[in-house]
């Protein structure tokens, strides 16, 4: 039995979200195909259709909203994964998918870098192991936490209160937002209980999945000092682990709230769309093609794989909190502006806010809920 649930958590936290990122390899450069990129953005697409298909099901179904849910979201992640296969199997018949060992560039670093970075895996490991045997709890548990076993147990979604276990009206507030439900969801799939998903088996995923962020963030920052990015991890997992400065920073909802939404748009989402921003306009982009680029007439703007990307991610946030969409959708309009002024090409602009389109519906739709615009 034991074997049979590490199995599904392994599909359906690793294998299915990694082959569901290998989707955006046919739009973006070979620079970019490595198994990190893959996880990443196979976990944006996934919090997607949580919500595309997560939020028609909350909203309409008052009875067996679980598996109405689980009926519809299977196909569909499997779906993408079976075309993010076959994707990747037709690029790699052209050449054009990096091999493991050079996307991570681990042959040439040296062996001080090689130490540093065995160091990091230690602290990252450390933090694995402290979020797996000291799991911290607090009040918010009693709601987030209890909304996972209810959709379990009950097989409703945010139609029953979790502080006193009572049918209630539609919980707008929260509805919107399904990461608990995705919890549930991957606990049944497995058939593992859902508070041990929330807070033993989360934190295993998102922790290394949060570093792999930073990873690529960091390759971008250091493209002139790629020997200082092993430092760079390290001060990156050295900053977690001492940020509990107060409950509110990002480090400590990092650490003793992995499993909550709020958590993972702090750690995440918003780190994401930096990602993304820097991979389209940042020092990565000079001397790896850009100037054959310009000479075929294409520019930074032109790379619709992290424009899709970015699209997703403004609506995927809405999975973790309905602030968090707003966040990403405001980052995205600042960033827009700030490259439009520097590239001095207002289609970026233009880009920026048709990315915006799926987080703005999203919002529109929170706003006429809360208000009593729509009533259900």
């Amino acid at each position: 039995m034991i074997i049979l649930q590490t199995l599904g958590l392994i599909l359906w936290l690793l294998a299915v979200p990694f082959c569901m990122g290998l989707l955006f390899f046919s739009v973006l450069e070979k620079q970019y195909r490595t198994p990190g990129v893959a996880l990443i953005a196979g976990y944006i697409v996934l919090f997607a259709i949580l919500e595309l298909v997560g939020i028609p099901v909350v909203l309409l179904a008052v009875y067996n909203g679980f598996s109405i849910f689980k009926w519809i979201f299977t196909p569909a992640l499997l779906l993408c994964a079976a075309l993010g296969v076959f994707v990747a199997f037709k690029i790699k018949k052209r050449g054009q998918v990096r091999k493991f060992d050079t996307a991570f560039g681990w042959k040439a670093i040296s062996t001080e870098e090689k130490i540093i970075f065995a160091l990091f895996l230690v602290l990252v490991g450390f933090q694995m192991y402290m979020a797996f045997t000291r799991a911290s709890f607090d009040g918010d548990d009693a709601y987030y936490g209890v909304q996972a076993v209810i959709a379990q147990q009950i097989d409703t979604l945010y139609r029953i209160n979790p502080y006193t276990g009572r049918s209630a009206p539609l919980d707008v507030r929260h509805a919107l937002a399904l990461f608990p439900i995705w919890e549930a969801y991957v606990g049944s799939m497995s058939n593992v209980h859902a508070t041990i998903v929330c807070h033993s088996i989360v934190p295993l995923v998102l922790i290394p999945l949060t570093y792999l962020l930073y990873f690529q963030i960091g390759k971008i920052l250091l493209k002139k000092r790629r020997d200082m990015l092993p430092m760079f991890m390290v001060v990156i997992a050295l900053w977690q682990m001492f940020g509990n400065v107060s409950i509110y920073t990002t480090e400590t909802f990092f650490l003793t709230r992995t499993w909550q939404g709020k958590s993972f748009a702090g750690n995440f989402i918003i780190p994401a769309v930096l990602w993304i921003f820097l991979s389209l306009f940042g020092e990565e982009n000079e001397g790896t093609g850009l100037k054959e680029d310009a000479a075929k007439g294409k520019d930074k703007t032109g790379k619709p794989g992290f424009w899709l990307l970015l699209a997703c991610l403004n609506l995927a946030g809405g999975a973790s909190s309905s602030l968090a969409i707003l966040l990403s959708c405001l980052m995205t309009a600042g960033l827009a502006v700030l490259f439009t002024i520097r590239e001095r090409k207002p289609v970026i602009l233009f880009k920026a806010c048709l990315s915006c389109v799926p987080g703005g519906l999203y919002v529109l739709l929170y706003l006429a809920l809360t208000h009593g615009i729509i009533v259900l």
